[in-house]
């Protein structure tokens, strides 16, 4: 397991989630994600009520009928495998959930209990696939075997949304080729998705704003993630201003893209936040 996915055992840390119970939902996200919307909804639905907010949640399968009572979303990486395989890895940068010591406890005991097996995955029905022995394949193992019907798969387009290519074969000149990796006849692109329509980005595929990189290529590869970073530097940028500052660096890169933070192409550009952080004291 040490060698497993990005971070090995490490990153299973994420299950720790489940134990903050002194707060009825708990959202667990990715250091390299960006909050755009809230996320009223999806709180509305694990706490039981109905809401104008609970009500628009976009789902990926919305044909499924919602669970009476729900438990976690998450979306899923389908990049990470064949479209024919059944059991699919959650993207493991995005997790809402219900949290519980019971839960938490039965995590450990599964991966104390060590049934991962090496064509089959755990218990040998999920896996294996990137990551499949930490979070990416135990949280599917949970939610869509152990305890089928109790989780939300959410659309990935508008949540945890990482502008991936939804087919199996590369997109040249904006026209997409190949097979969709849902399964699916057809598939949504997310590249495709307005910016006001994402809850959160995560900056996987469009790598990280604060690597400075222009993605001025007019492409679907590109627009929709030089749109989201620049999200992520206004964000900056706002942050400052509520510091008392104006919410401007002296880097002159794009200036427009990235508010002055960015003094030349790549990670060497990037002007990171300046000490003291917050307001000046009186």
């Amino acid at each position: 397991i040490e060698k497993n996915g990005c971070c090995g055992e490490k990153e299973l840390i994420k299950l720790e989630a489940y134990t903050l119970v002194d707060h009825p939902v708990v959202v667990h996200l990715d250091l390299d994600t960006l909050v755009l919307q809230p996320l009223d909804g999806l709180f509305d639905i694990i706490l039981g009520k109905n809401s104008e907010e609970s009500r628009n949640v976009q789902v990926m399968w919305p044909d499924v009928a919602r669970p009476e009572r729900v438990d976690a979303f998450f979306t899923r990486d389908y990049n990470m495998v064949n479209p024919g395989r059944k059991y699919k890895p959650v993207q493991g940068g995005f997790l809402v959930m219900r949290p519980s010591f019971e839960v938490h406890k039965e995590f450990c005991d599964i991966i104390r209990k060590g049934d991962f097996r090496e064509r089959g995955g755990w218990g040998g029905v999920v896996g294996p696939f990137y990551g499949s022995m930490t979070f990416q394949g135990i949280i599917p193992y949970y939610y869509d075997y152990l305890h089928a019907g109790s989780a939300i798969e959410l659309n990935r387009c508008v949540f945890n949304q990482m502008c991936d290519n939804p087919r199996d074969k590369r997109t040249v000149n904006d026209v997409v080729d190949g097979n969709c990796r849902t399964g699916e006849t057809d598939c949504e692109d997310c590249r495709s998705r307005s910016l006001e329509d994402v809850m959160t980005a995560h900056f996987t595929l469009c790598q990280k704003p604060w690597w400075c990189l222009p993605q001025d290529h007019n492409r679907i590869q590109e627009r929709l993630c030089r749109k989201l970073h620049k999200e992520w530097y206004r964000t900056r940028s706002e942050l400052e201003k509520s510091w008392g500052r104006s919410g401007e660096g002296q880097g002159d890169f794009d200036k427009d893209q990235f508010f002055g933070y960015c003094k030349r192409y790549g990670k060497n550009g990037y002007i990171p936040i300046q000490r003291p952080f917050g307001k000046a004291s009186a």
